[in-house]
């Protein structure tokens, strides 16, 4: 039925009427369904605790980035895919927050909006701090008073030595006005999501010739990516015997 024969008959008061009293009840519907995922996140909590997990890992990258493109892939519009990953991150936030509150740092700078970034990336029911330094933020994730960072690519140089020394890990990544690149560091090992790339850190004078899609070097350090869910052991027969490097584990690669 075309939009003209719906409302045959009403004024446009009556129409309105129509349509708001829909949306409401589309509304209830809606808040209803919110508050039921929220109790299954919940539930979510309350296993991993009672399966005797000391320090139970709440966010799941891969686990994120999957429920993202299934939510992109089955979208039919109006509105845009982008959009709809970004409500779906918003509400697994605020889920998230429901199980347990985070924290997440980021260098405050006036070239770059880092903490646009990490709220893009985490949702805003997390607990941005700002730091002076990319070494500062590291340190204090590596300390255990963040639960992650977020770090423009471009501040990478400043910290590889730390990401080596404290043994941290690249837990995903993101883009902020179609061209600035930024990773989230954290402690965990990420599963592959299905879309995944591979972080790594090599000891090494002389360029390393790969299939890297990202080379930032530092005196002797490189950091590097690659394409897919590399093991240690893929690596290893990648580069060879003779060089050594820091695995960073690998992660899911951006999804808006």
């Amino acid at each position: 039925m075309d939009q003209q024969n719906l409302y045959q008959g009403l004024t446009q008061d009556e129409a309105l009427t129509q349509v708001r009293d829909e949306i409401d009840q589309i509304d209830q519907e809606i808040h209803a369904l919110l508050n039921k995922r929220a109790e299954c996140a919940q539930r979510v909590a309350d296993i991993k605790h009672n399966f005797g997990a000391n320090s139970p890992v709440f966010y799941r990258p891969e686990r994120e980035a999957q429920v993202l493109r299934k939510a992109m892939q089955r979208n039919q519009g109006p509105l845009p895919d982008q959009e709809i990953a970004r409500l779906f991150r918003e509400v697994m936030s605020v889920c998230l927050a429901h199980e347990h509150r985070m924290n997440v740092g980021f260098v405050s700078t006036s070239e770059l909006d880092t903490e646009q970034a990490a709220l893009k990336q985490f949702g805003h029911s997390v607990e941005p701090i700002a730091f002076a330094s990319a070494s500062e933020t590291l340190l204090s994730l590596a300390q255990g008073a963040l639960h992650y960072a977020v770090l423009s690519v471009n501040r990478l140089p400043e910290v590889l030595s730390l990401l080596v020394t404290h043994q941290l890990n690249v837990v995903g990544e993101l883009t902020l006005h179609g061209d600035e690149a930024f990773l989230v560091l954290g402690h965990q090992e990420v599963s592959a999501s299905g879309d995944d790339k591979t972080a790594l850190i090599v000891e090494s004078a002389e360029s390393v010739v790969t299939d890297s899609k990202r080379n930032i070097t530092d005196g002797s350090l490189t950091y590097m990516e690659l394409d897919g869910a590399r093991s240690i052991e893929q690596l290893q027969s990648l580069l060879g015997p003779e060089l050594n490097f820091h695995y960073l584990g690998l992660f899911p690669k951006a999804v808006f």
